[in-house]
């Protein structure tokens, strides 16, 4: 789905800093994994969550699997899962109707950040976009499950938002600071990389 620049910023001092900061950092590019893969693709790797590619968890032991992958890569980048200082952003689509949205109901103490046209049809609806911090290591664990079961959209970023983590059914999308960076995770995590020629 092709997206547009952002619009509609919310104002309030909050949604202001965390827009200087996104832009700073990852320019008009949407807070979305599938499109930061491509506009950053030389900072980008994907790690699956499961052995063999396999998509989605069918008993405990497969749950605590995608848990450990998800805490390991996130304490590498950040060194805590739950300290509290992290980002998270989820996105919802919907019509007309900014409270709605599967991610937001998932995401402890959402506010609107901002929103944007989804592509240049006007009648093709909208992207939402609503953040949070200060969320526990319990709290992060039920985002990265409900990803895990596709029933979230979420980007979890640095304090200063330096690296991105993207978590989907099936893995995550990581995003480096640069392409040197991005190859020294990589090179730690062979094993959960596509096995796919595409990357996928």
């Amino acid at each position: 789905m092709a997206t547009a620049a952002p619009s509609n910023t919310v104002r309030s001092a909050r949604a202001a800093q965390l827009s200087d900061l996104w832009e700073h950092k990852w320019r008009r590019a949407e807070p979305l994994g599938h499109v930061l893969r491509v506009e950053d693709a030389d900072q980008w790797v994907r790690f699956h969550s499961l052995p063999d590619s396999k998509r989605y968890a069918e008993n405990a032991a497969e749950y605590d699997e995608i848990l450990r992958r998800h805490r390991t890569v996130l304490h590498e980048l950040h060194g805590s899962v739950g300290s509290g200082s992290l980002h998270v952003i989820a996105a919802d689509w919907g019509w007309r109707d900014l409270s709605a949205g599967w991610s937001r109901r998932r995401l402890p103490g959402a506010w609107p950040w901002r929103s944007s046209q989804a592509d240049e049809d006007p009648n093709a609806g909208r992207n939402y976009f609503w953040a949070a911090s200060e969320l526990s290591e319990p709290e992060i664990d039920a985002l990265l499950l409900a990803a895990a079961d596709d029933q979230g959209h979420f980007v979890i970023g640095a304090p200063d938002l330096e690296w991105l983590y993207c978590p989907y059914d099936g893995g995550a999308d990581v995003l480096l600071p640069s392409a040197v960076e991005r190859d020294a995770i990589k090179t730690r995590h062979t094993d959960w990389l596509s096995s796919h020629p595409g990357g996928l």
